[in-house]
């Protein structure tokens, strides 16, 4: 079995909750990992078509995964053209949050992982940076744009999402074809949330960046977690803000322009 279906990105912008509350439907069949990753070249595509069949077992008709790393073309190149020479017909879903709020999250994010050590300001210091360009959703979408119709990829707004997640997710069934018939139980629930964020300890990390076993990993995040260091949310300076909008704004009016959405939730 092969999805039917893809949620696309955006990283930080709610595509964990959005995948558990299209799993709960029971014609759907969800990714055994929630991010195969499998079109972004040499990480999973080169595992072949087997390979990425097996992520998706079960007894309903309808398949579907997300993985946030297709929206980084910046990063991985190429990710639209593999996918639509597998999937020409796939449904793409877009889920996409405020551009400010999405890079201040990917930052929290990257810190509590140890992969980020600067302060806010000098990470995003430069125009080209990747918190910049993942929030960049138009330039995103034109990879897919070169490949699919516009009416085969759906545009989500996280922010609705999390006020009204029912209307929300009743729209992404009947974009799919799915009677809306789902555990609605699950929508008060949110994942993966930055303010939960603790930084992972010098350990934790070594040890963890050692094994690709999964088992393993988790033990070592179950055992050393008590050492995890709280991570505060950093605030914008009037000058960062001046800066990111500066540099956001014209991609902004852009999506706004094809998508014919206001995106009024947003704060440029």
């Amino acid at each position: 079995m092969l999805p039917d279906c893809i949620i696309i990105g955006t990283m930080k912008g709610g595509t964990t909750s959005l995948y558990h509350y299209l799993a709960s439907h029971p014609d759907v069949v969800p990714s055994a990992m929630k991010e195969t990753d499998f079109f972004l070249g040499k990480r999973n595509f080169s595992k072949g078509l087997d390979w990425y069949e097996s992520q998706f077992r079960g007894q309903s008709t309808y398949a579907f995964e997300a993985s946030p790393n297709y929206t980084k073309r910046h990063l991985f190149p190429g990710v639209a053209e593999r996918m639509h020479s597998v999937l020409p017909a796939a449904k793409l879903i877009y889920v996409l949050r405020d551009p400010l709020q999405r890079v201040l999250s990917h930052y929290v994010h990257n810190y509590a992982h140890g992969r980020e050590n600067q302060s806010l300001s000098v990470a995003l210091a430069g125009p080209e940076n990747n918190y910049l360009l993942t929030s960049r959703y138009f330039f995103q979408l034109q990879a897919f744009l070169d490949y699919y119709p516009a009416e085969q990829i759906l545009l989500i707004e996280s922010e609705a999402l999390n006020q009204t997640p029912a209307a929300v997710v009743d729209r992404v069934f009947t974009f799919l074809g799915i009677s809306p018939d789902y555990d609605s139980s699950l929508l008060g629930r949110r994942f993966h949330e930055s303010s939960l964020k603790r930084r992972q300890s010098p350990l934790e990390r070594y040890l963890s960046a050692r094994t690709t076993n999964p088992l393993l990993h988790r033990g070592i995040q179950r055992l050393l977690r008590p050492l995890r260091q709280p991570v505060e949310r950093p605030t914008l300076t009037d000058d960062l803000r001046d800066r990111l909008v500066a540099a956001l704004a014209p991609d902004v009016a852009q999506l706004r322009q094809f998508s014919h959405q206001p995106f009024d939730n947003w704060s440029l």
